[in-house]
């Protein structure tokens, strides 16, 4: 019998004998996936500008500190393409099934599965971080990929997931996680 229910406005859940899926949407609101999408074009005209100033007649330590510039230019391009495409289209994928748990990052169906045995999984539950502290702020920000809320141990590697739910939700998923664990 498969069951599909949902906890909150982002994660969806079915059962269906014993298996368990999971999908967490990226969403965020449309005024701030608007905002994130011109953030983008403008960083990326800003990009575009510079680098024609690289065709330029410069000295050679002028065209060093536009290389250097574009390098960082690029990892934030990089970064900021990535939250955009987060947010529009990514979805992260918890699979639990015959002591085995799965998860997945997916934007536009593309990402790997990481599998673990539940057997080896320690210390499952609410990863508790300072609600003040600058990282968990950053983290939690809706321009960032990050700010995973769930997590445990798996032999000795520390494993987080659940980016950017509030408490109310991690606990309720964690509940329905722990319900279905298998240990074999």
């Amino acid at each position: 019998m498969k069951s599909n229910l949902k906890i909150g406005e982002r994660i969806c859940y079915s059962v269906d004998s014993g298996k368990v899926q999971v999908t967490i949407n990226g969403k965020i609101p449309k005024w701030q996936e608007s905002l994130l999408f011109v953030w983008v074009i403008a960083w990326s005209l800003c990009g575009v500008f510079i680098v024609q100033y690289l065709f330029g007649d410069w000295a050679k330590e002028q065209k060093l500190f536009l290389l250097v510039y574009l390098a960082f230019w690029g990892f934030f391009e990089y970064k900021a393409v990535h939250a955009y495409l987060w947010r529009k289209f990514g979805f992260e994928h918890i699979t639990l099934e015959n002591g085995e748990l799965f998860l997945k990052n997916d934007i536009l169906g593309k990402g790997k599965p990481t599998k673990y045995f539940t057997q080896n999984i320690k210390e499952f539950g609410w990863i508790n971080a300072d609600k003040k502290s600058f990282g968990n702020v950053y983290f939690s920000s809706f321009w960032m990929v990050g700010g995973e809320t769930i997590g445990f141990v798996h032999l000795g590697q520390k494993v987080a997931f659940g980016r950017q739910l509030d408490e109310k939700e991690a606990v309720k998923l964690i509940g329905v996680l722990r319900k279905y664990f298998k240990k074999k």
